[in-house]
């Protein structure tokens, strides 16, 4: 079992594409965001979120705006603001960080209670509704956002807020009997907490949370039976009770089900808690939830969340193209697991899944310019069946501005600029590289820097550590002269002192098929060139994307369009388009005409930056040999 991360503040990522990402990010998107917040942003939807505490503050006058867990924005965002200035000081956003800060401070009760809804709206009805009203999950990322911004910056002031409201917590429900989040987070943020503090009530808190959720009663009837309750979504009552995953105590849960993103943050807690309590029952539970949601339930890009009504799971293998929903939020959410697993089981194979949500949904959500999101991440998009379908209201062809829901940017953005903090472990005297992204570590104990010229890599190592460990991602070959391979990971000694390894790390292009019971890809593949999906546009290839073939034996070839980040490519190929000419009915005793056509792929991540149209990850197989010109 791994239990030392190296910090983020030791860790430079300095590979060109994620460099820029990370510019991009800390000079582009966090002071827009912050526009955002402050609804300053001509034509984005209102956010109403820094008003929201001016007003609790008693600096502004007005009504509560937004939805019921609005707080939580700001505090995604301040936490991506301390893993930026983390990652290089910036003055003025620190001062900007700073001062919404102490504003939290001022709209804080004297109790240490903090939520700008509860507090302006309905004072009266504190922790009658933790099904629906969010108080536990915003306070969760308060805590986040306040160890983050602790520990790069040093200051105590937002640690001190976030205390005072975890203390609050613990008197209220420490003892187990006022129920437990409606949505997870705070039992992640607990632990986190506690390792920063080393508070033990933190940590108890957490277990607490945990272990009674879904014993007895479910939360919704407990609630409603105590009176007080006021209902604030209406349909959700029509939702199972495994939508809150509190149909079962956590260790009697073996299928990932319910609302996705709140289903990640509970397993990520759950995970955490097994790793410091030495449960093994929690740890096989999560094993099994780990393994039902990333191989029976998510997909190829690393979405998860296949129904729109509910943002949830449903069975084995109903991973429909179109009316997916996959969260971007719900992939940030199983990138926490994926590492938590990690660190639990030492499974090389859950950063695969890692890197498959990260480069695949995760960075999907967000455009090149850095300011545009995507909140559903469906795989397969016609924006004229989008217009005239009810059912697909919810997907869309565009990247907006904001939402009146913009949980997914500040989510995203805190997950690319903590990136470097989880790339590098050490347990004692070996050290373990995980996803190999261009970076060094720099500490008074280990110097360390991975270099990288097209599929050559060197890693450069000044330690004193004795066993060393380079993870062997799926969709790659990796090739050294030396080391053996165990367990999905290349192992070799150091001798300690300065070093220098070289290896190669070759992406493979791939043809994944789905599993026979996913319907919807039923005679249809896909593409994947390392652990990057690829998807057709209709920039490059037309309308009627349905029309598109692929032959058994294609043979692709790299381009690199001007319009795609440095270094990126897309992929060509000779394949074929079945013929709607002289069909003038749904169905005829004829197949279609095959004619030869040229096909282009372009990176998932990268679809819906060149205009409006149509989108498509998986294309059926041409069997046959008749091709026209």
């Amino acid at each position: 079992m791994i239990t030392k991360w190296i910090p983020l503040a030791q860790v430079t990522m300095n590979d060109p594409f994620w460099a820029s990402v990370q510019t991009l990010i800390r000079t582009v998107v966090l002071p827009h965001q912050w526009k955002l917040l402050n609804d300053l942003v001509e034509g984005a939807s209102p956010s109403h979120c820094v008003e929201n505490f001016r007003i609790a503050a008693h600096e502004a006058q007005g009504e509560f705006s937004g939805m019921v867990f609005r707080d939580s924005d700001l505090y995604k965002w301040l936490e991506a603001v301390g893993y930026a200035l983390t990652i290089e000081r910036d003055e003025a956003l620190e001062v900007v960080a700073d001062e919404a800060i102490a504003l939290i401070g001022r709209a804080q009760c004297t109790d240490g209670y903090m939520n700008t809804y509860y507090s302006i709206q309905a004072p009266l009805e504190r922790w009658k509704n933790l099904t629906e009203g969010h108080e536990l999950y915003c306070a969760g990322h308060m805590f986040e956002a306040a160890v983050a911004y602790h520990q790069a910056t040093g200051k105590p002031e937002f640690l001190d807020i976030a205390c005072r409201f975890a203390d609050c917590l613990c008197l209220r429900f420490l003892d187990g009997n006022h129920g437990y989040p409606g949505h997870p987070e705070v039992e992640a943020a607990l632990i986190r907490l506690y390792e920063e503090t080393g508070v033990e009530r933190y940590l108890d808190l957490s277990r607490v949370f945990i272990n009674v959720r879904g014993v007895g009663e479910d939360l919704r009837t407990r609630e409603e039976k105590v009176g007080g309750y006021t209902p604030i979504w209406n349909h959700l009552k029509d939702m199972p009770v495994s939508y809150l995953q509190d149909h079962l105590p956590v260790r009697e849960q073996h299928e990932a089900c319910g609302h996705a993103v709140r289903a990640v943050y509970l397993y990520s807690a759950m995970a955490d808690l097994a790793r410091l309590d030495g449960d093994m029952a929690l740890a096989q539970t999560c094993q099994e939830l780990f393994d039902n949601a990333t191989k029976r339930r998510m997909y190829v890009t690393g979405g998860i969340g296949s129904c729109s009504e509910g943002e949830r799971f449903t069975l084995d293998y109903d991973l429909p193209n179109d009316l997916v929903y996959s969260e971007t939020c719900a992939s940030v959410g199983l990138m926490m697991f994926a590492r938590r697993m990690w660190r639990l089981t030492d499974d090389a194979n859950c950063y695969d899944v890692w890197e498959r949500a990260l480069y695949n949904t995760v960075l999907a959500g967000m455009s090149q310019d850095g300011k545009h999101f995507f909140y559903v991440n469906p795989l397969e998009v016609s924006p004229e069946r989008i217009a005239e379908t009810p059912a697909l209201a919810h997907v869309l062809p565009q990247r907006p501005k904001w939402f009146g829901v913009p949980c997914c940017p500040p989510n995203l953005v805190r997950c690319v600029l903590s990136l470097g903090g989880y790339l590098y472990a050490q347990e004692g005297e070996t050290l373990t590289l995980l996803s190999h992204i261009a970076s060094r570590v720099d500490s008074s104990e280990l110097s360390i820097s991975l270099s990288r010229e097209d599929d050559r890599y060197t890693l450069s190592i000044n330690s004193n550590v004795k066993t060393v460990r380079l993870r062997i991602p799926d969709g790659f070959e990796l090739l050294a002269d030396y080391g053996t391979v165990e367990h999905g990971y290349l192992v070799f000694s150091h001798q300690g002192g300065s070093c220098e390894y070289t290896y190669q790390m070759i992406p493979k292009l791939r043809v994944l098929h789905a599993h026979p019971r996913v319907a919807a890809d039923a005679g249809k593949v896909c593409i994947s060139y390392g652990a990057t999906v690829y998807c057709l546009e209709e920039a490059d290839n037309g309308k009627h994307l349905c029309e598109l073939a692929l032959p058994r034996n294609a043979v692709f070839n790299k381009i690199y369009p001007a319009w795609m980040p440095a270094g990126t490519f897309a992929l060509q190929t000779e394949g074929v388009r079945y013929s709607a000419e002289d069909w003038t009915a749904a169905y005829e005793a004829r197949e279609p005409e095959a004619k030869a056509t040229q096909i282009t792929f372009i990176p998932y991540y990268l679809w819906a930056n060149r205009g409006e149209g149509e989108m498509q990850v998986f294309i059926n197989v041409h069997k046959c040999t008749d091709v026209h010109d």
